[in-house]
């Protein structure tokens, strides 16, 4: 898609029919997850293994790795909440779905933001600033202290 979709449904039935197939599509995948796990520890440290043997912990690890990205993608599960029973939206530059509260909270990153580093220490600066200036209005105005 290339286009923002917000996918809203507000009947009660369709809403638990919608989660319940979720659910079943989030078991499905931590379910084969567990398995690749179980067939990955049958090989032991991975210095002990054959070229041949590495290959296929490799593969198993990967499988895993897509599985678990395929999941955090879907529209099944946000990827930053993890939450599994909200409407979803889908962001076409990050080709992912989010559930619509976590994009009200401002929580989704775009890059017109910047990077997220310059984001997150912009963050830390304006939490300075509402701390000093509430520091000030709760202690320098009563009088207490002589700062000149």
């Amino acid at each position: 898609m290339k286009v923002e979709r917000k996918i809203i449904i507000r009947n009660k039935q369709l809403r638990r029919i919608r989660y319940n197939l979720r659910e079943i599509i989030i078991r499905a995948v931590y379910d084969e997850i567990e398995r690749l796990s179980s067939i990955s520890d049958l090989y032991g440290p991975i210095l002990d293994l054959t070229p041949a043997e590495e290959k296929e912990v490799y593969f198993l690890e990967g499988t895993k790795h897509n599985l678990s990205s395929a999941l955090n993608n879907s529209i099944c599960v946000c990827p930053l909440c993890t939450r599994a029973d909200k409407d979803m939206i889908y962001i076409p530059k990050h080709e992912t779905w989010y559930c619509i509260e976590c994009q009200e909270k401002g929580l989704i990153w775009y890059p017109c933001h910047g990077s997220e580093e310059d984001r997150w220490q912009n963050d830390y600066i304006n939490m300075y600033y509402e701390l000093k200036d509430k520091f000030e209005k709760k202690y320098l105005n009563k009088g207490d202290f002589n700062l000149g």
